[in-house]
């Protein structure tokens, strides 16, 4: 998560109506901070520095088809310059994701998924916690 000025940056992809903290999948054998300094740069084109493991989140759900999800989450927090201050902006993979800046004001009234995470964001303790979420 990159967090600058008291406010977190969130996306949105194409056809969602819900907001989510930047990333995506680590690669097999790829430790969590290089998987994250990779996609901050492949989704946003920013070298993030002072990455660490915040939370941890065990994310039980089921898809539109039924199908159902164990999602393991890995939340970093990192920072980085180089970035809009204000607004909605794109990033570098063109316009099918949507990228914005949040208080913890706005947190609470955006669908911001999963939500227990959101509710964290900017009061996180000094360490790593550790969340079991749908189940």
């Amino acid at each position: 998560m990159l967090v600058r000025h008291g406010r977190v940056l969130l996306t949105r992809t194409d056809g969602e109506e819900h907001w989510f903290l930047p990333g995506g999948r680590v690669k097999l054998g790829e430790p969590a901070v290089v998987a994250l300094r990779r996609e901050m740069h492949e989704e946003l084109g920013i070298t993030v520095e002072d990455v660490r493991i915040r939370i941890v989140a065990e994310n039980f759900f089921a898809r539109p088809d039924g199908s159902v999800v164990h999602e393991l989450g890995l939340y970093g927090e990192c920072a980085a310059d180089g970035l809009p201050d204000d607004g909605e902006f794109v990033g570098p993979e063109g316009p099918g994701s949507v990228f914005r800046w949040a208080s913890a004001g706005e947190l609470a009234g955006l669908d911001v998924r999963p939500r227990p995470v959101a509710d964290l964001l900017l009061a996180l303790p000094d360490h790593p916690v550790h969340l079991q979420l749908g189940r």
